[in-house]
């Protein structure tokens, strides 16, 4: 990258001339005179987000073209889900079966059922065993071990029933939470199935894709750029040695590479104050002063940003300068080299700001 100043006019040139030239001969001439910087970019949506696909899938449905206007929520591509749709089918499968077993009729919990039945039974016949050896027992009709075995059997019956009522709690409460941990499955699987439609997050225009139908989409990668179409942003790269002249609002002259020779015009937005170490160069922002229909992101371009204008400016060649800024007169006496303080600069030419004036002549030799 270098920076390049333009003239806009130039001083005339007067040649002396003999059958043996020993030098040429200029008078410095005014007139108006731009320097500007050169710098490179691209064009690119400022907000703009790239669609990236978190799911595996090949692209099966492409909604969208580069230029489309897309708004929130719009599905722009969807992949191949018939993997997941198997997956929340088998889910919907287990959260029938297991809304089955925590029902009051699962077969698990009608046989516990059918226990506690038998069992309460067995109770209150073991209780009404138990007081009558108790009454036996105080007519000695029946001997003390026999009443205290009817008195074991019906602490039995009692834990055994316990034991059936907690046993029916557990395996409801299994049931229960089995049946919501299906369900949490299939909220998650069908969730999954939304990933495999890329929507669109917001109002903006489709500026590229990368994927189209029947491509292989990986997670994490890109399918689609989109952004504002009102935030067309001009990036330029600036040399160090140039950024000093660089201010906001300067006048830029852009030239897209798609559209050879011809000039649109932007201005300078905004200056990024660090450097880039790897484009070696300070980024800089610029915005078309008009709407540029059909530009295509990403487009590279070439810029002259006018850092400094004037109307009327002494100018000479700026071969007739040497680098150490001194000239050559030619006086009625002979020659002689003066000084000068210069201005802007270019290859070609070069603006005097003391030193000569407009009615000296200034010689090259050859």
């Amino acid at each position: 990258m270098r920076p390049t100043t333009v003239l806009v006019a130039c001083a005339s040139i007067i040649t002396v001339s003999s059958c043996k030239p020993k030098y040429d001969v200029v008078s410095p001439k005014s007139g108006p005179v731009t320097e500007a910087v050169f710098a490179s970019g691209s064009v690119e949506p400022k907000d703009a987000y790239t669609l990236t696909s978190i799911s595996d899938g090949y692209v099966i449905k492409s909604y969208v073209t580069e230029g489309d206007m897309v708004k929130d929520g719009q599905v722009l591509f969807r992949l191949d889900n018939r993997q997941q749709n198997t997956q929340v089918a088998i889910a919907e499968t287990n959260v029938a079966y297991a809304r089955m077993n925590a029902s009051q009729t699962a077969p698990a919990l009608q046989q516990i059922k059918a226990q506690i039945a038998a069992a309460e039974v067995k109770l209150k016949a073991d209780s009404m065993t138990w007081a009558r050896y108790e009454k036996l027992y105080t007519s000695r009709s029946v001997s003390r071990q026999e009443a205290d075995n009817a008195m074991v059997a019906y602490q039995a019956s009692r834990s055994s029933l316990q034991s059936l009522r907690e046993n029916y709690k557990a395996t409801a409460d299994r049931a229960s939470q089995e049946l919501a941990n299906s369900q949490s499955q299939l909220q998650n699987v069908r969730a999954g199935n939304q990933y495999y439609d890329l929507i669109a997050a917001g109002t903006g225009k489709v500026y590229q894709i990368y994927k189209k139908t029947g491509d292989l989409v990986r997670r994490g990668d890109k399918v689609a750029l989109v952004g504002n179409p009102d935030s067309i942003i001009i990036y330029l790269d600036i040399d160090e040695g140039s950024i000093g002249k660089i201010q906001l609002n300067q006048h830029v002259l852009i030239e897209l590479n798609t559209n050879k020779g011809v000039t649109y015009e932007a201005s300078i937005s905004k200056i990024y104050p660090h450097f880039n170490e790897q484009t070696q160069s300070y980024k800089v922002e610029a915005r078309f002063d008009k709407d540029v229909p059909g530009i295509i992101s990403g487009t590279q371009l070439q810029a002259n940003i006018v850092t400094e204008k004037k109307e009327n400016a002494l100018l000479i060649p700026a071969v007739y300068v040497s680098p150490d800024n001194k000239v050559v007169l030619k006086k009625a006496d002979g020659m002689d080299t003066v000084s000068i303080t210069t201005g802007i600069r270019s290859d070609e030419w070069i603006e005097v700001t003391s030193g000569i004036s407009a009615g000296d002549k200034i010689v090259k030799l050859k």
